[in-house]
C-alpha cells in the first residue's frame, strides 16, 4: 500500500533523479548497485508506475518520475530535519562525524589537529571527505564543512558556523615563466596585475598540487596560499589576502555536543595557524624577493 512507502526506496528515487546513472546513486548512498535496482524496483510495484526507461544508455526519467520528485523531496526534508534533531539531542561525545573541507587544507593545514581531535576524542569517528564542491549540509551528506571562500562571499545565510581565519597567498618560484592555470586570456587576466605581467605562460595545470610540484622541479612559477607553498618554493611577492576560512554546519545541528566541540576545536586550530596562513613563518633567507622584470 501506498501508506507503507519505505522511506529507503524513496532515497534511492531521488538519487537516480539527481545522478547520471543508477551506480552513480549507489555510490552516492553507498549501497551496491543491484541493491540499488531492486528497492527501486519495489518502489515501482508499490506505486504501480514506471518511473524511469531503461534504455542502452541508462535510465530516463518517465513523466511521472518528475511529477513525483518534488512530493518526495518535501519528504526528504522532512526526514533530515527529523534527524538533525534527533542527533543535535544526543548527549553523548560519540559518533561519526562526516567532514567535507578541501584536500589542500586536511593535508597541509589541519591533519595534525585531525589526528590530535581523534586521539582526545577516541569515541568519535571522523570521516574525511575532500571536496571542494559545495556538499550540500542540508541532505546531510556532511555534518561539516570547512569551506574556502573567496572574495569576501559569505556562506549561505541558514548556514550557521564561524569565520576561523584568512589564508593568504603568494607568487612562487624560481625560473621566469609562469605555470597557468587556465591558459590563454583567462590566465592573463590575473598575470597582467602580478610584477611580472610579460612572463610567458607555460601550458597549464588546473591543480595546487600538480603546480606545487611542478614549481619545486623548476619548471616556473605559481600563484599558491602560503600554508601550502612554503617552505617547499621560493617566494618572489609579498602575501596578499586570499580566502577566508569557514567551518560551517546546518542550524538544527549547532546544539549536537560532538559537532560543537569539532567545530570549536578546528575554529581554534585554524587561529592558531594564524602565522603560517599569512605567509609569517619564514625568517632570515627564506624571505620574499620580488624582483621585478627587466
Amino acid at each position: 500500500m501506498i501508506d507503507d512507502l519505505d522511506w529507503d526506496h524513496v532515497r534511492v528515487f531521488l538519487a537516480t533523479m539527481r545522478s547520471t546513472s543508477l551506480r552513480q546513486a549507489a555510490e552516492k548512498l553507498r549501497i551496491s548497485h543491484p541493491t540499488a535496482r531492486r528497492k527501486l524496483g519495489a518502489l515501482e510495484q508499490q506505486l504501480g508506475l514506471r518511473l524511469f526507461d531503461r534504455r542502452s544508455d541508462g535510465l530516463h526519467p518517465t513523466l511521472e518520475a518528475a511529477d513525483l520528485q518534488a512530493a518526495a523531496e518535501e519528504v526528504e526534508r522532512a526526514m533530515l530535519s527529523l534527524g538533525r534533531v534527533a542527533q543535535a539531542a544526543d548527549p553523548d561525545v560519540r559518533g561519526p562525524i562526516r567532514v567535507t573541507l578541501p584536500d589542500i587544507g586536511a593535508t597541509d593545514l589541519l591533519m595534525p589537529d585531525l589526528v590530535r581531535f581523534t586521539q582526545r576524542w577516541p569515541d568519535i569517528e571522523l570521516e574525511l571527505m575532500p571536496s571542494y564542491d559545495l556538499v550540500s549540509l542540508d541532505r546531510r551528506e556532511a555534518d561539516v564543512a570547512v569551506r574556502f571562500m573567496t572574495g569576501g562571499k559569505l556562506p549561505a545565510e541558514h548556514l550557521t558556523g564561524r569565520k576561523a581565519g584568512t589564508a593568504y597567498r603568494a607568487i612562487y618560484g624560481e625560473k621566469d615563466e609562469w605555470i597557468g592555470w587556465y591558459g590563454g586570456d583567462k590566465d592573463r587576466e590575473w598575470i597582467d596585475k602580478t610584477p611580472f605581467p610579460d612572463f610567458p605562460i607555460r601550458g597549464a595545470m588546473s591543480s595546487g598540487w600538480l603546480q606545487r610540484s611542478a614549481c619545486a622541479a623548476g619548471l616556473g612559477l605559481t600563484r599558491l596560499p602560503c600554508f601550502f607553498a612554503e617552505p617547499l618554493l621560493k617566494r618572489r611577492t609579498e602575501p596578499e589576502p586570499a580566502f577566508d576560512i569557514w567551518v560551517l554546519v546546518h542550524p538544527d545541528l549547532r546544539r549536537s555536543p560532538r559537532l560543537r566541540l569539532f567545530r570549536d576545536e578546528m575554529v581554534a586550530a585554524v587561529r592558531r595557524l594564524k602565522p603560517r596562513l599569512e605567509g609569517r613563518a619564514l625568517r632570515g633567507s627564506d624571505a620574499p624577493s620580488a624582483k621585478a622584470h627587466t
